[in-house]
């Protein structure tokens, strides 16, 4: 008879396997002979990855990134070891990198998997404005320069913040009220912006000059009707009005009546010139 440790059409696990016949005669001796089986693992293990993710950068320009562990399954059972380039509780800066796990499975046999982490610049950079300027209409103008030292930006990513503005220092104003805007923008196209306002006044009160005096004789009525040309008036913003106690052609009577004219400007101020009829 002829037996074996194993039969032809038997499965054997990876690894080397010994199959051994022994031959027995009649009279009990007997005879061996052996082979090896090898079975090979040549298949690599799945891994699978978590989903990418997109985070939001913090104070520091940075983001702590969490996910769960990659599940990794071998067709020999078992897997040796998961390695990755980032731990999950990993500190990312700006920008996406990309997260490697590999699976290696008892026989040396590897799988990768990879995910993203995108950590973006959400938030607004920040910028601080002078305070609001009062000034005077310079001498015998209807504008003022304004002066001021110009805001920067800081931003939690550092970097480049560039600042612009509606207007620059040294600029001219006119009489009113003009607000300033700085806007200043980040790296990642954040925006904040800051306003002051600049206020001109003018305080400069207008020129006005009356004609001379007139002494005209009273007529069979005991008065006279007199005309002078109209008072000459000057302002820096112009003038809103100008208005007299009487007007030319005026009927006056005997004795020395004093004629007034006040010249208002747009903003208020005043002037007065006299004369006497």
């Amino acid at each position: 008879v002829v037996t074996g440790t194993h039969t032809s059409g038997s499965t054997f696990s990876a690894g080397t396997t010994t199959v051994t016949y022994t031959a027995t005669d009649n009279n009990g001796n007997t005879a061996t002979c052996s082979f090896n089986v090898t079975v090979t693992d040549n298949q690599a293990p799945t891994i699978t990855c978590p989903a990418n993710q997109t985070l939001p950068a913090g104070a520091n320009c940075t983001a702590v990134a969490t996910w769960a562990m990659p599940t990794a399954t071998d067709n020999c059972g078992g897997v040796a070891t998961v390695t990755g380039t980032h731990t999950s509780g990993s500190t990312f800066n700006t920008g996406t990198t990309t997260v490697t796990y590999t699976a290696t499975d008892n026989n040396g046999n590897t799988a990768t998997c990879s995910f993203t982490i995108t950590v973006t610049d959400s938030q607004a950079p920040s910028i601080t404005c002078p305070a609001n300027l009062t000034l005077p209409t310079t001498t015998g103008s209807c504008f003022a320069v304004a002066q001021w030292a110009v805001p920067t930006g800081t931003d939690n990513c550092g970097g480049v913040v560039s600042v612009s503005s509606t207007h620059i220092s040294g600029s001219l104003f006119n009489t009113g009220t003009t607000t300033v805007t700085y806007t200043a923008t980040d790296a990642g196209g954040n925006t904040a912006t800051c306003s002051f306002n600049v206020t001109v006044t003018d305080s400069q009160a207008p020129s006005i000059i009356c004609p001379n005096s007139v002494t005209t004789a009273a007529g069979a009525n005991c008065t006279a009707v007199v005309n002078w040309a109209n008072p000459i008036a000057l302002d820096n913003c112009g003038l809103n009005m100008v208005t007299g106690t009487h007007t030319s052609g005026s009927t006056f009577s005997a004795g020395t009546t004093t004629v007034t004219y006040t010249a208002t400007d747009a903003g208020g101020n005043t002037a007065t010139c006299s004369f006497n009829v």
